[in-house]
């Protein structure tokens, strides 16, 4: 069996063809895509890497293109069904009690928000500025927040969903490789 892969230079289509009458199509790209991902998830998570499941997943598609230099379009409804999966996500996260507790503790979260958010956008205003990031990708980089929803937003912005990801796994590594010194540091 004779197996031809061959990719148009200047759209960066991949065609990979089995035998002489087989094409491979972008649904059946996407497939592997997603079965590379499911994989990846579950070593991530498996190796208990911060976010290992998102992290899991991005790096196995990033090391598959890079090594079989293959490229395949996302489907269009895609951005859609993720946003939909976040929001079920976190509408399924909701319990009533948390009404009660928010009364409780609202005034220091809305100071949290304001702080929070706003030093992301002064820092994105900062990174635009000196050139270093569009304003979309610095804004959803320096954004505090779920990684998963925030990149969602990147996709759907046109922010640059890769930067993105990257502001977000590395801070989530260094809170969590700081977060024992400091609480050790602050409970003295």
């Amino acid at each position: 069996m004779k197996i031809q892969i061959d990719q148009n230079k200047i759209t960066g289509k991949v065609t990979l063809i089995v035998g002489k009458d087989i094409e491979m199509s972008s649904s059946l790209g996407f497939l592997i895509y997603i079965g590379l991902g499911i994989v990846g998830a579950v070593l991530g998570a498996k190796l208990k890497i911060p976010a290992g499941a998102l992290i899991g997943a991005m790096l196995t598609i990033i090391v598959f293109k890079m090594t079989m230099k293959m490229h395949w379009e996302i489907p269009k409804g895609f951005s859609f069904a993720l946003q939909v999966f976040v929001g079920i996500m976190v509408g399924a996260s909701f319990q009533p009690g948390l009404l009660h507790v928010m009364k409780k503790i609202a005034l220091p979260v809305i100071i949290s928000c304001v702080v929070l958010v706003g030093a992301g956008v002064i820092m994105a205003i900062i990174f635009a500025r000196l050139g270093l990031l569009d304003i979309g990708t610095a804004y959803l980089g320096t954004s505090p927040g779920a990684m998963s929803a925030l990149i969602v937003l990147a996709f759907d912005s046109q922010a640059q969903p890769m930067l993105v990801v990257c502001f977000h796994f590395v801070r989530v590594v260094f809170v969590i490789l700081t977060a024992p010194l400091i609480f050790k540091w602050i409970s003295n």
